[in-house]
């Protein structure tokens, strides 16, 4: 299998992987409209609210949901991580084909140049042969026609004798014939050059047959490479086809490759930006419903306080009318002073990172306690190490440090903010470094840790907040459960 094929079969497979993933996605997708469905959207203006548990109900499904869409999303985003490492591998092999087709190219360029040169060669050499041929062909008619020439004078000396004889006779003719000295001496002027060129026609017949002699050979070293630079050429040609061929194959690959990147990321985008428009759907519905519910719990608070107000006036209207002590209120509340809490403050954050009203603290404010005692504050639930923040701007005025805690409270900080309300924390497991009397906190800084120090030893770990306000205590709650979300 060459090195395309391995390469076309691999981004096949690249590409089915990838699109399994989008697969993935658009099942998930398709599941997440019914899964929202269950979730009933927030009632209109002017309806009637849900009750905070049927919204809390809806909130627990949403969460579910959520989960489960979490984890489809968990295996979807491994599937995009392992896809973008795909993705690198087939960069990877595209730069490599790259280098090759360019390696390729410059072979091709450089045969090119050769067949060029070789294709000039066999030409010059076509061309010499041609003109030794013509030379040949020159010389040979040139030595026939003194050949011939010769063969005449032969016959001739043949017929009157030696060359010497005839040459006598024809001295004794042209002194018969002359008419006077100078026509005689022109006569034996002439005869010297026929004699002459008697000579030199049997001289160049012999210089013309040694010259046919060499260019028969220097014609047949002619035709000899002229057919090696054919061969050459032709040779030539066929490593100049092989490797325009083998470049075409790499280019092929290079582009096959381009196309597989350029795919897969496209794919991985839109992956992406699905994966991210589900989750955003998701958590929008998780934040209406949490402002929904955080609405219904704040109505049914202050229904509650409602409630409880009347329940404490008619309480104490029956306690005046009988001079009895104060009786319990509903559900085993009682109905103490500070019930309603103190003024609000503006701008304070959750006492307990995390923590959400309604769901790790309720309103126990006059909850009863051992002792004959009543709750006077709120007790707000997390794991021991959760940090504890001041919910103000404030100085800390009094504390119990770990090396001296006490028997009810066990590891306590308060603080007094700005409009002089004091802040008590207790059952710490921790408090921060720094923290001391004296010390000016910010709001939102870590003052401690939830612990169940105290006489909270055997209770789930836990922050118990008090707040006094005009020298009494008063019920947290509709302070801080706005905050808590």
């Amino acid at each position: 299998m060459d090195a395309v094929t391995q390469h076309r079969m691999g981004g096949g497979a690249g590409r089915g992987r990838v699109g399994h993933r989008v697969l993935i996605v658009v099942v998930v997708l398709g599941f997440l409209p019914p899964m929202l469905g269950l979730v009933a959207p927030s009632p209109p203006v002017g309806a009637q609210e849900r009750s905070s548990s049927e919204v809390q109900r809806e909130l627990e499904d949403a969460e579910r949901q959520r989960r489960g869409l979490a984890g489809e999303l968990g295996t979807v985003r491994g599937e995009l991580s392992q896809a973008e490492e795909e993705l690198a591998a087939v960069g990877a092999r595209l730069e490599d084909a790259r280098s090759r087709l360019t390696a390729a190219e410059g072979q091709v360029a450089l045969a090119e140049l050769a067949l060029t040169e070789a294709e000039e060669e066999r030409d010059t050499a076509e061309r010499a042969h041609e003109r030794a041929k013509e030379l040949l062909a020159a010389a040979e008619e040139e030595l026939a026609e003194q050949e011939l020439l010769l063969a005449d004078h032969l016959v001739h000396t043949f017929k009157y004798g030696s060359s010497g004889a005839q040459a006598g006779a024809m001295a004794l003719e042209i002194m018969r014939r002359a008419q006077d000295p100078n026509a005689f001496s022109v006569g034996m002027r002439q005869l010297e050059i026929v004699v002459d060129v008697q000579d030199s026609t049997v001289k160049a017949v012999f210089e013309l047959r040694a010259a046919r002699e060499q260019r028969t050979r220097d014609a047949a070293v002619a035709r000899a490479e002229a057919l090696q630079a054919e061969a050459l050429a032709a040779a030539t040609l066929r490593t100049v086809e092989d490797l325009r061929a083998e470049a075409a194959a790499v280019a092929e690959e290079v582009a096959e490759a381009e196309r597989t990147q350029l795919a897969m990321v496209a794919e991985l985008r839109t992956t992406e930006a699905e994966t991210a428009a589900m989750l955003g759907r998701v958590q929008t519905r998780q934040a209406a419903l949490q402002t929904e519910l955080s609405r219904a719990r704040a109505a049914e608070e202050a229904a509650r306080r409602e409630a409880e107000r009347r329940a404490a006036e008619e309480a104490a209207r029956a306690a005046a009318a009988s001079s009895g002590s104060a009786g319990n209120a509903s559900g085993g509340r009682l109905s103490t002073p500070g019930a309603g809490g103190g003024p609000a403050v503006p701008g304070i954050v959750c006492p307990v990172q995390g923590a959400v009203a309604g769901r790790d603290f309720s309103n126990d404010w006059g909850y009863p306690r051992s002792g004959g005692r009543f709750h006077q504050g709120n007790d707000l639930f997390a794991t021991t190490g959760t940090p504890v923040v001041a919910v103000a701007d404030g100085t800390v005025v009094r504390w119990n440090p770990p090396s001296a805690p006490t028997s009810l409270g066990g590891i306590t900080v308060t603080y007094r903010i700005g409009d002089g309300s004091e802040w008590y924390n207790a059952h710490l497991h921790t408090v921060a470094d720094g923290i001391q009397p004296g010390v000016s906190v910010s709001r939102g800084q870590v003052i401690g840790t939830v612990g169940n120090t105290g006489n909270a030893r055997t209770t789930p770990p836990h922050l118990h907040l008090g707040r006094r306000h005009g020298g009494m205590w008063v019920n947290p709650w509709p302070t801080i459960s706005p905050v808590c979300r």
